[in-house]
């Protein structure tokens, strides 16, 4: 079993309390009585030469615990000093150390939108983003079927949440090049050995010829790896370790 097999189970296992702990209907009571806006991540990113959504994480599975004095608040004043033109925070507690309170918190003192890092498998997250205040989610290819997919989409749209659909590989960008409002992006990392590959966004933007915003995720360390990626016409970028250990 992989590691990412292993944080779906995981998800899917603590969800049953969740749902207990706070129903379904009482987020969608809640949504009914504010007015969120629009999500306006994918705006964010449009018509930019250089891209950064810059990622708040304290830790991984493939590189342990990132950051000790982990502080999301401190980290986003500095990414949004640093240009950064979006964020994305873990929301999963187990296996990133991640925290819905992050992304409230965070949300609450910054003018960034900002995109639910988690592992969705069920409809029930995706009302709990937009009640945290998310502008967009994540949606893997690799862990839903093609139905899935098709229904969280609607819902997303439903919610006026945006959506990243990461793929990992030829087929799964088949698989979605059809939803025509996504937000493309390709996880570099390979799942199963960790190993990470900057060529394979380069590779999938090369079959890629839809209009979608295309993302480069995983792996990216530089400058120089920007520039090799906005060589190969793909400009914008999700980073995470290397500007959590401010080493980029």
């Amino acid at each position: 079993m992989t590691i990412l097999q292993d944080i779906v189970n995981n998800t899917r296992a603590k969800l049953v309390q969740q749902k207990i702990n706070v129903p379904l209907a009482q987020i969608q009571s809640e949504l009914s009585k504010i007015q969120l806006p629009r999500g306006k991540f994918k705006d964010s990113l449009m018509n930019q030469d250089q891209a950064i959504i810059a990622e708040i994480k304290k830790a991984s599975p493939s590189a342990g615990i990132i950051v000790e004095n982990f502080d999301p608040i401190q980290k986003a004043k500095d990414y949004e000093a640093f240009g950064a033109c979006a964020l994305s925070i873990l929301t999963e507690e187990d296996f990133f150390m991640g925290s819905a309170q992050y992304l409230k918190d965070v949300k609450a003192m910054t003018s960034l939108p900002v995109l639910r890092k988690d592992f969705m498998v069920d409809e029930y997250q995706i009302y709990e983003a937009k009640l945290m205040g998310a502008d967009c989610i994540l949606l893997i290819a690799s862990i839903l079927s093609d139905s899935e997919m098709q229904i969280f989409v609607e819902l997303a749209e439903n919610l006026e949440l945006d959506y990243l659909i990461e793929v990992h590989d030829e087929v799964e960008l088949k698989r979605v090049e059809h939803f025509q409002d996504a937000i493309i992006g390709v996880n570099n990392r390979n799942l199963k050995t960790f190993t990470v590959d900057l060529d394979n966004s380069v590779r999938l933007k090369n079959q890629f010829n839809k209009n979608n915003i295309f993302i480069a995720e995983s792996g990216i360390k530089n400058q120089d790896d920007i520039d090799y990626l906005k060589s190969h016409h793909i400009h914008a970028f999700l980073i995470g370790e290397s500007l959590m250990k401010d080493s980029f």
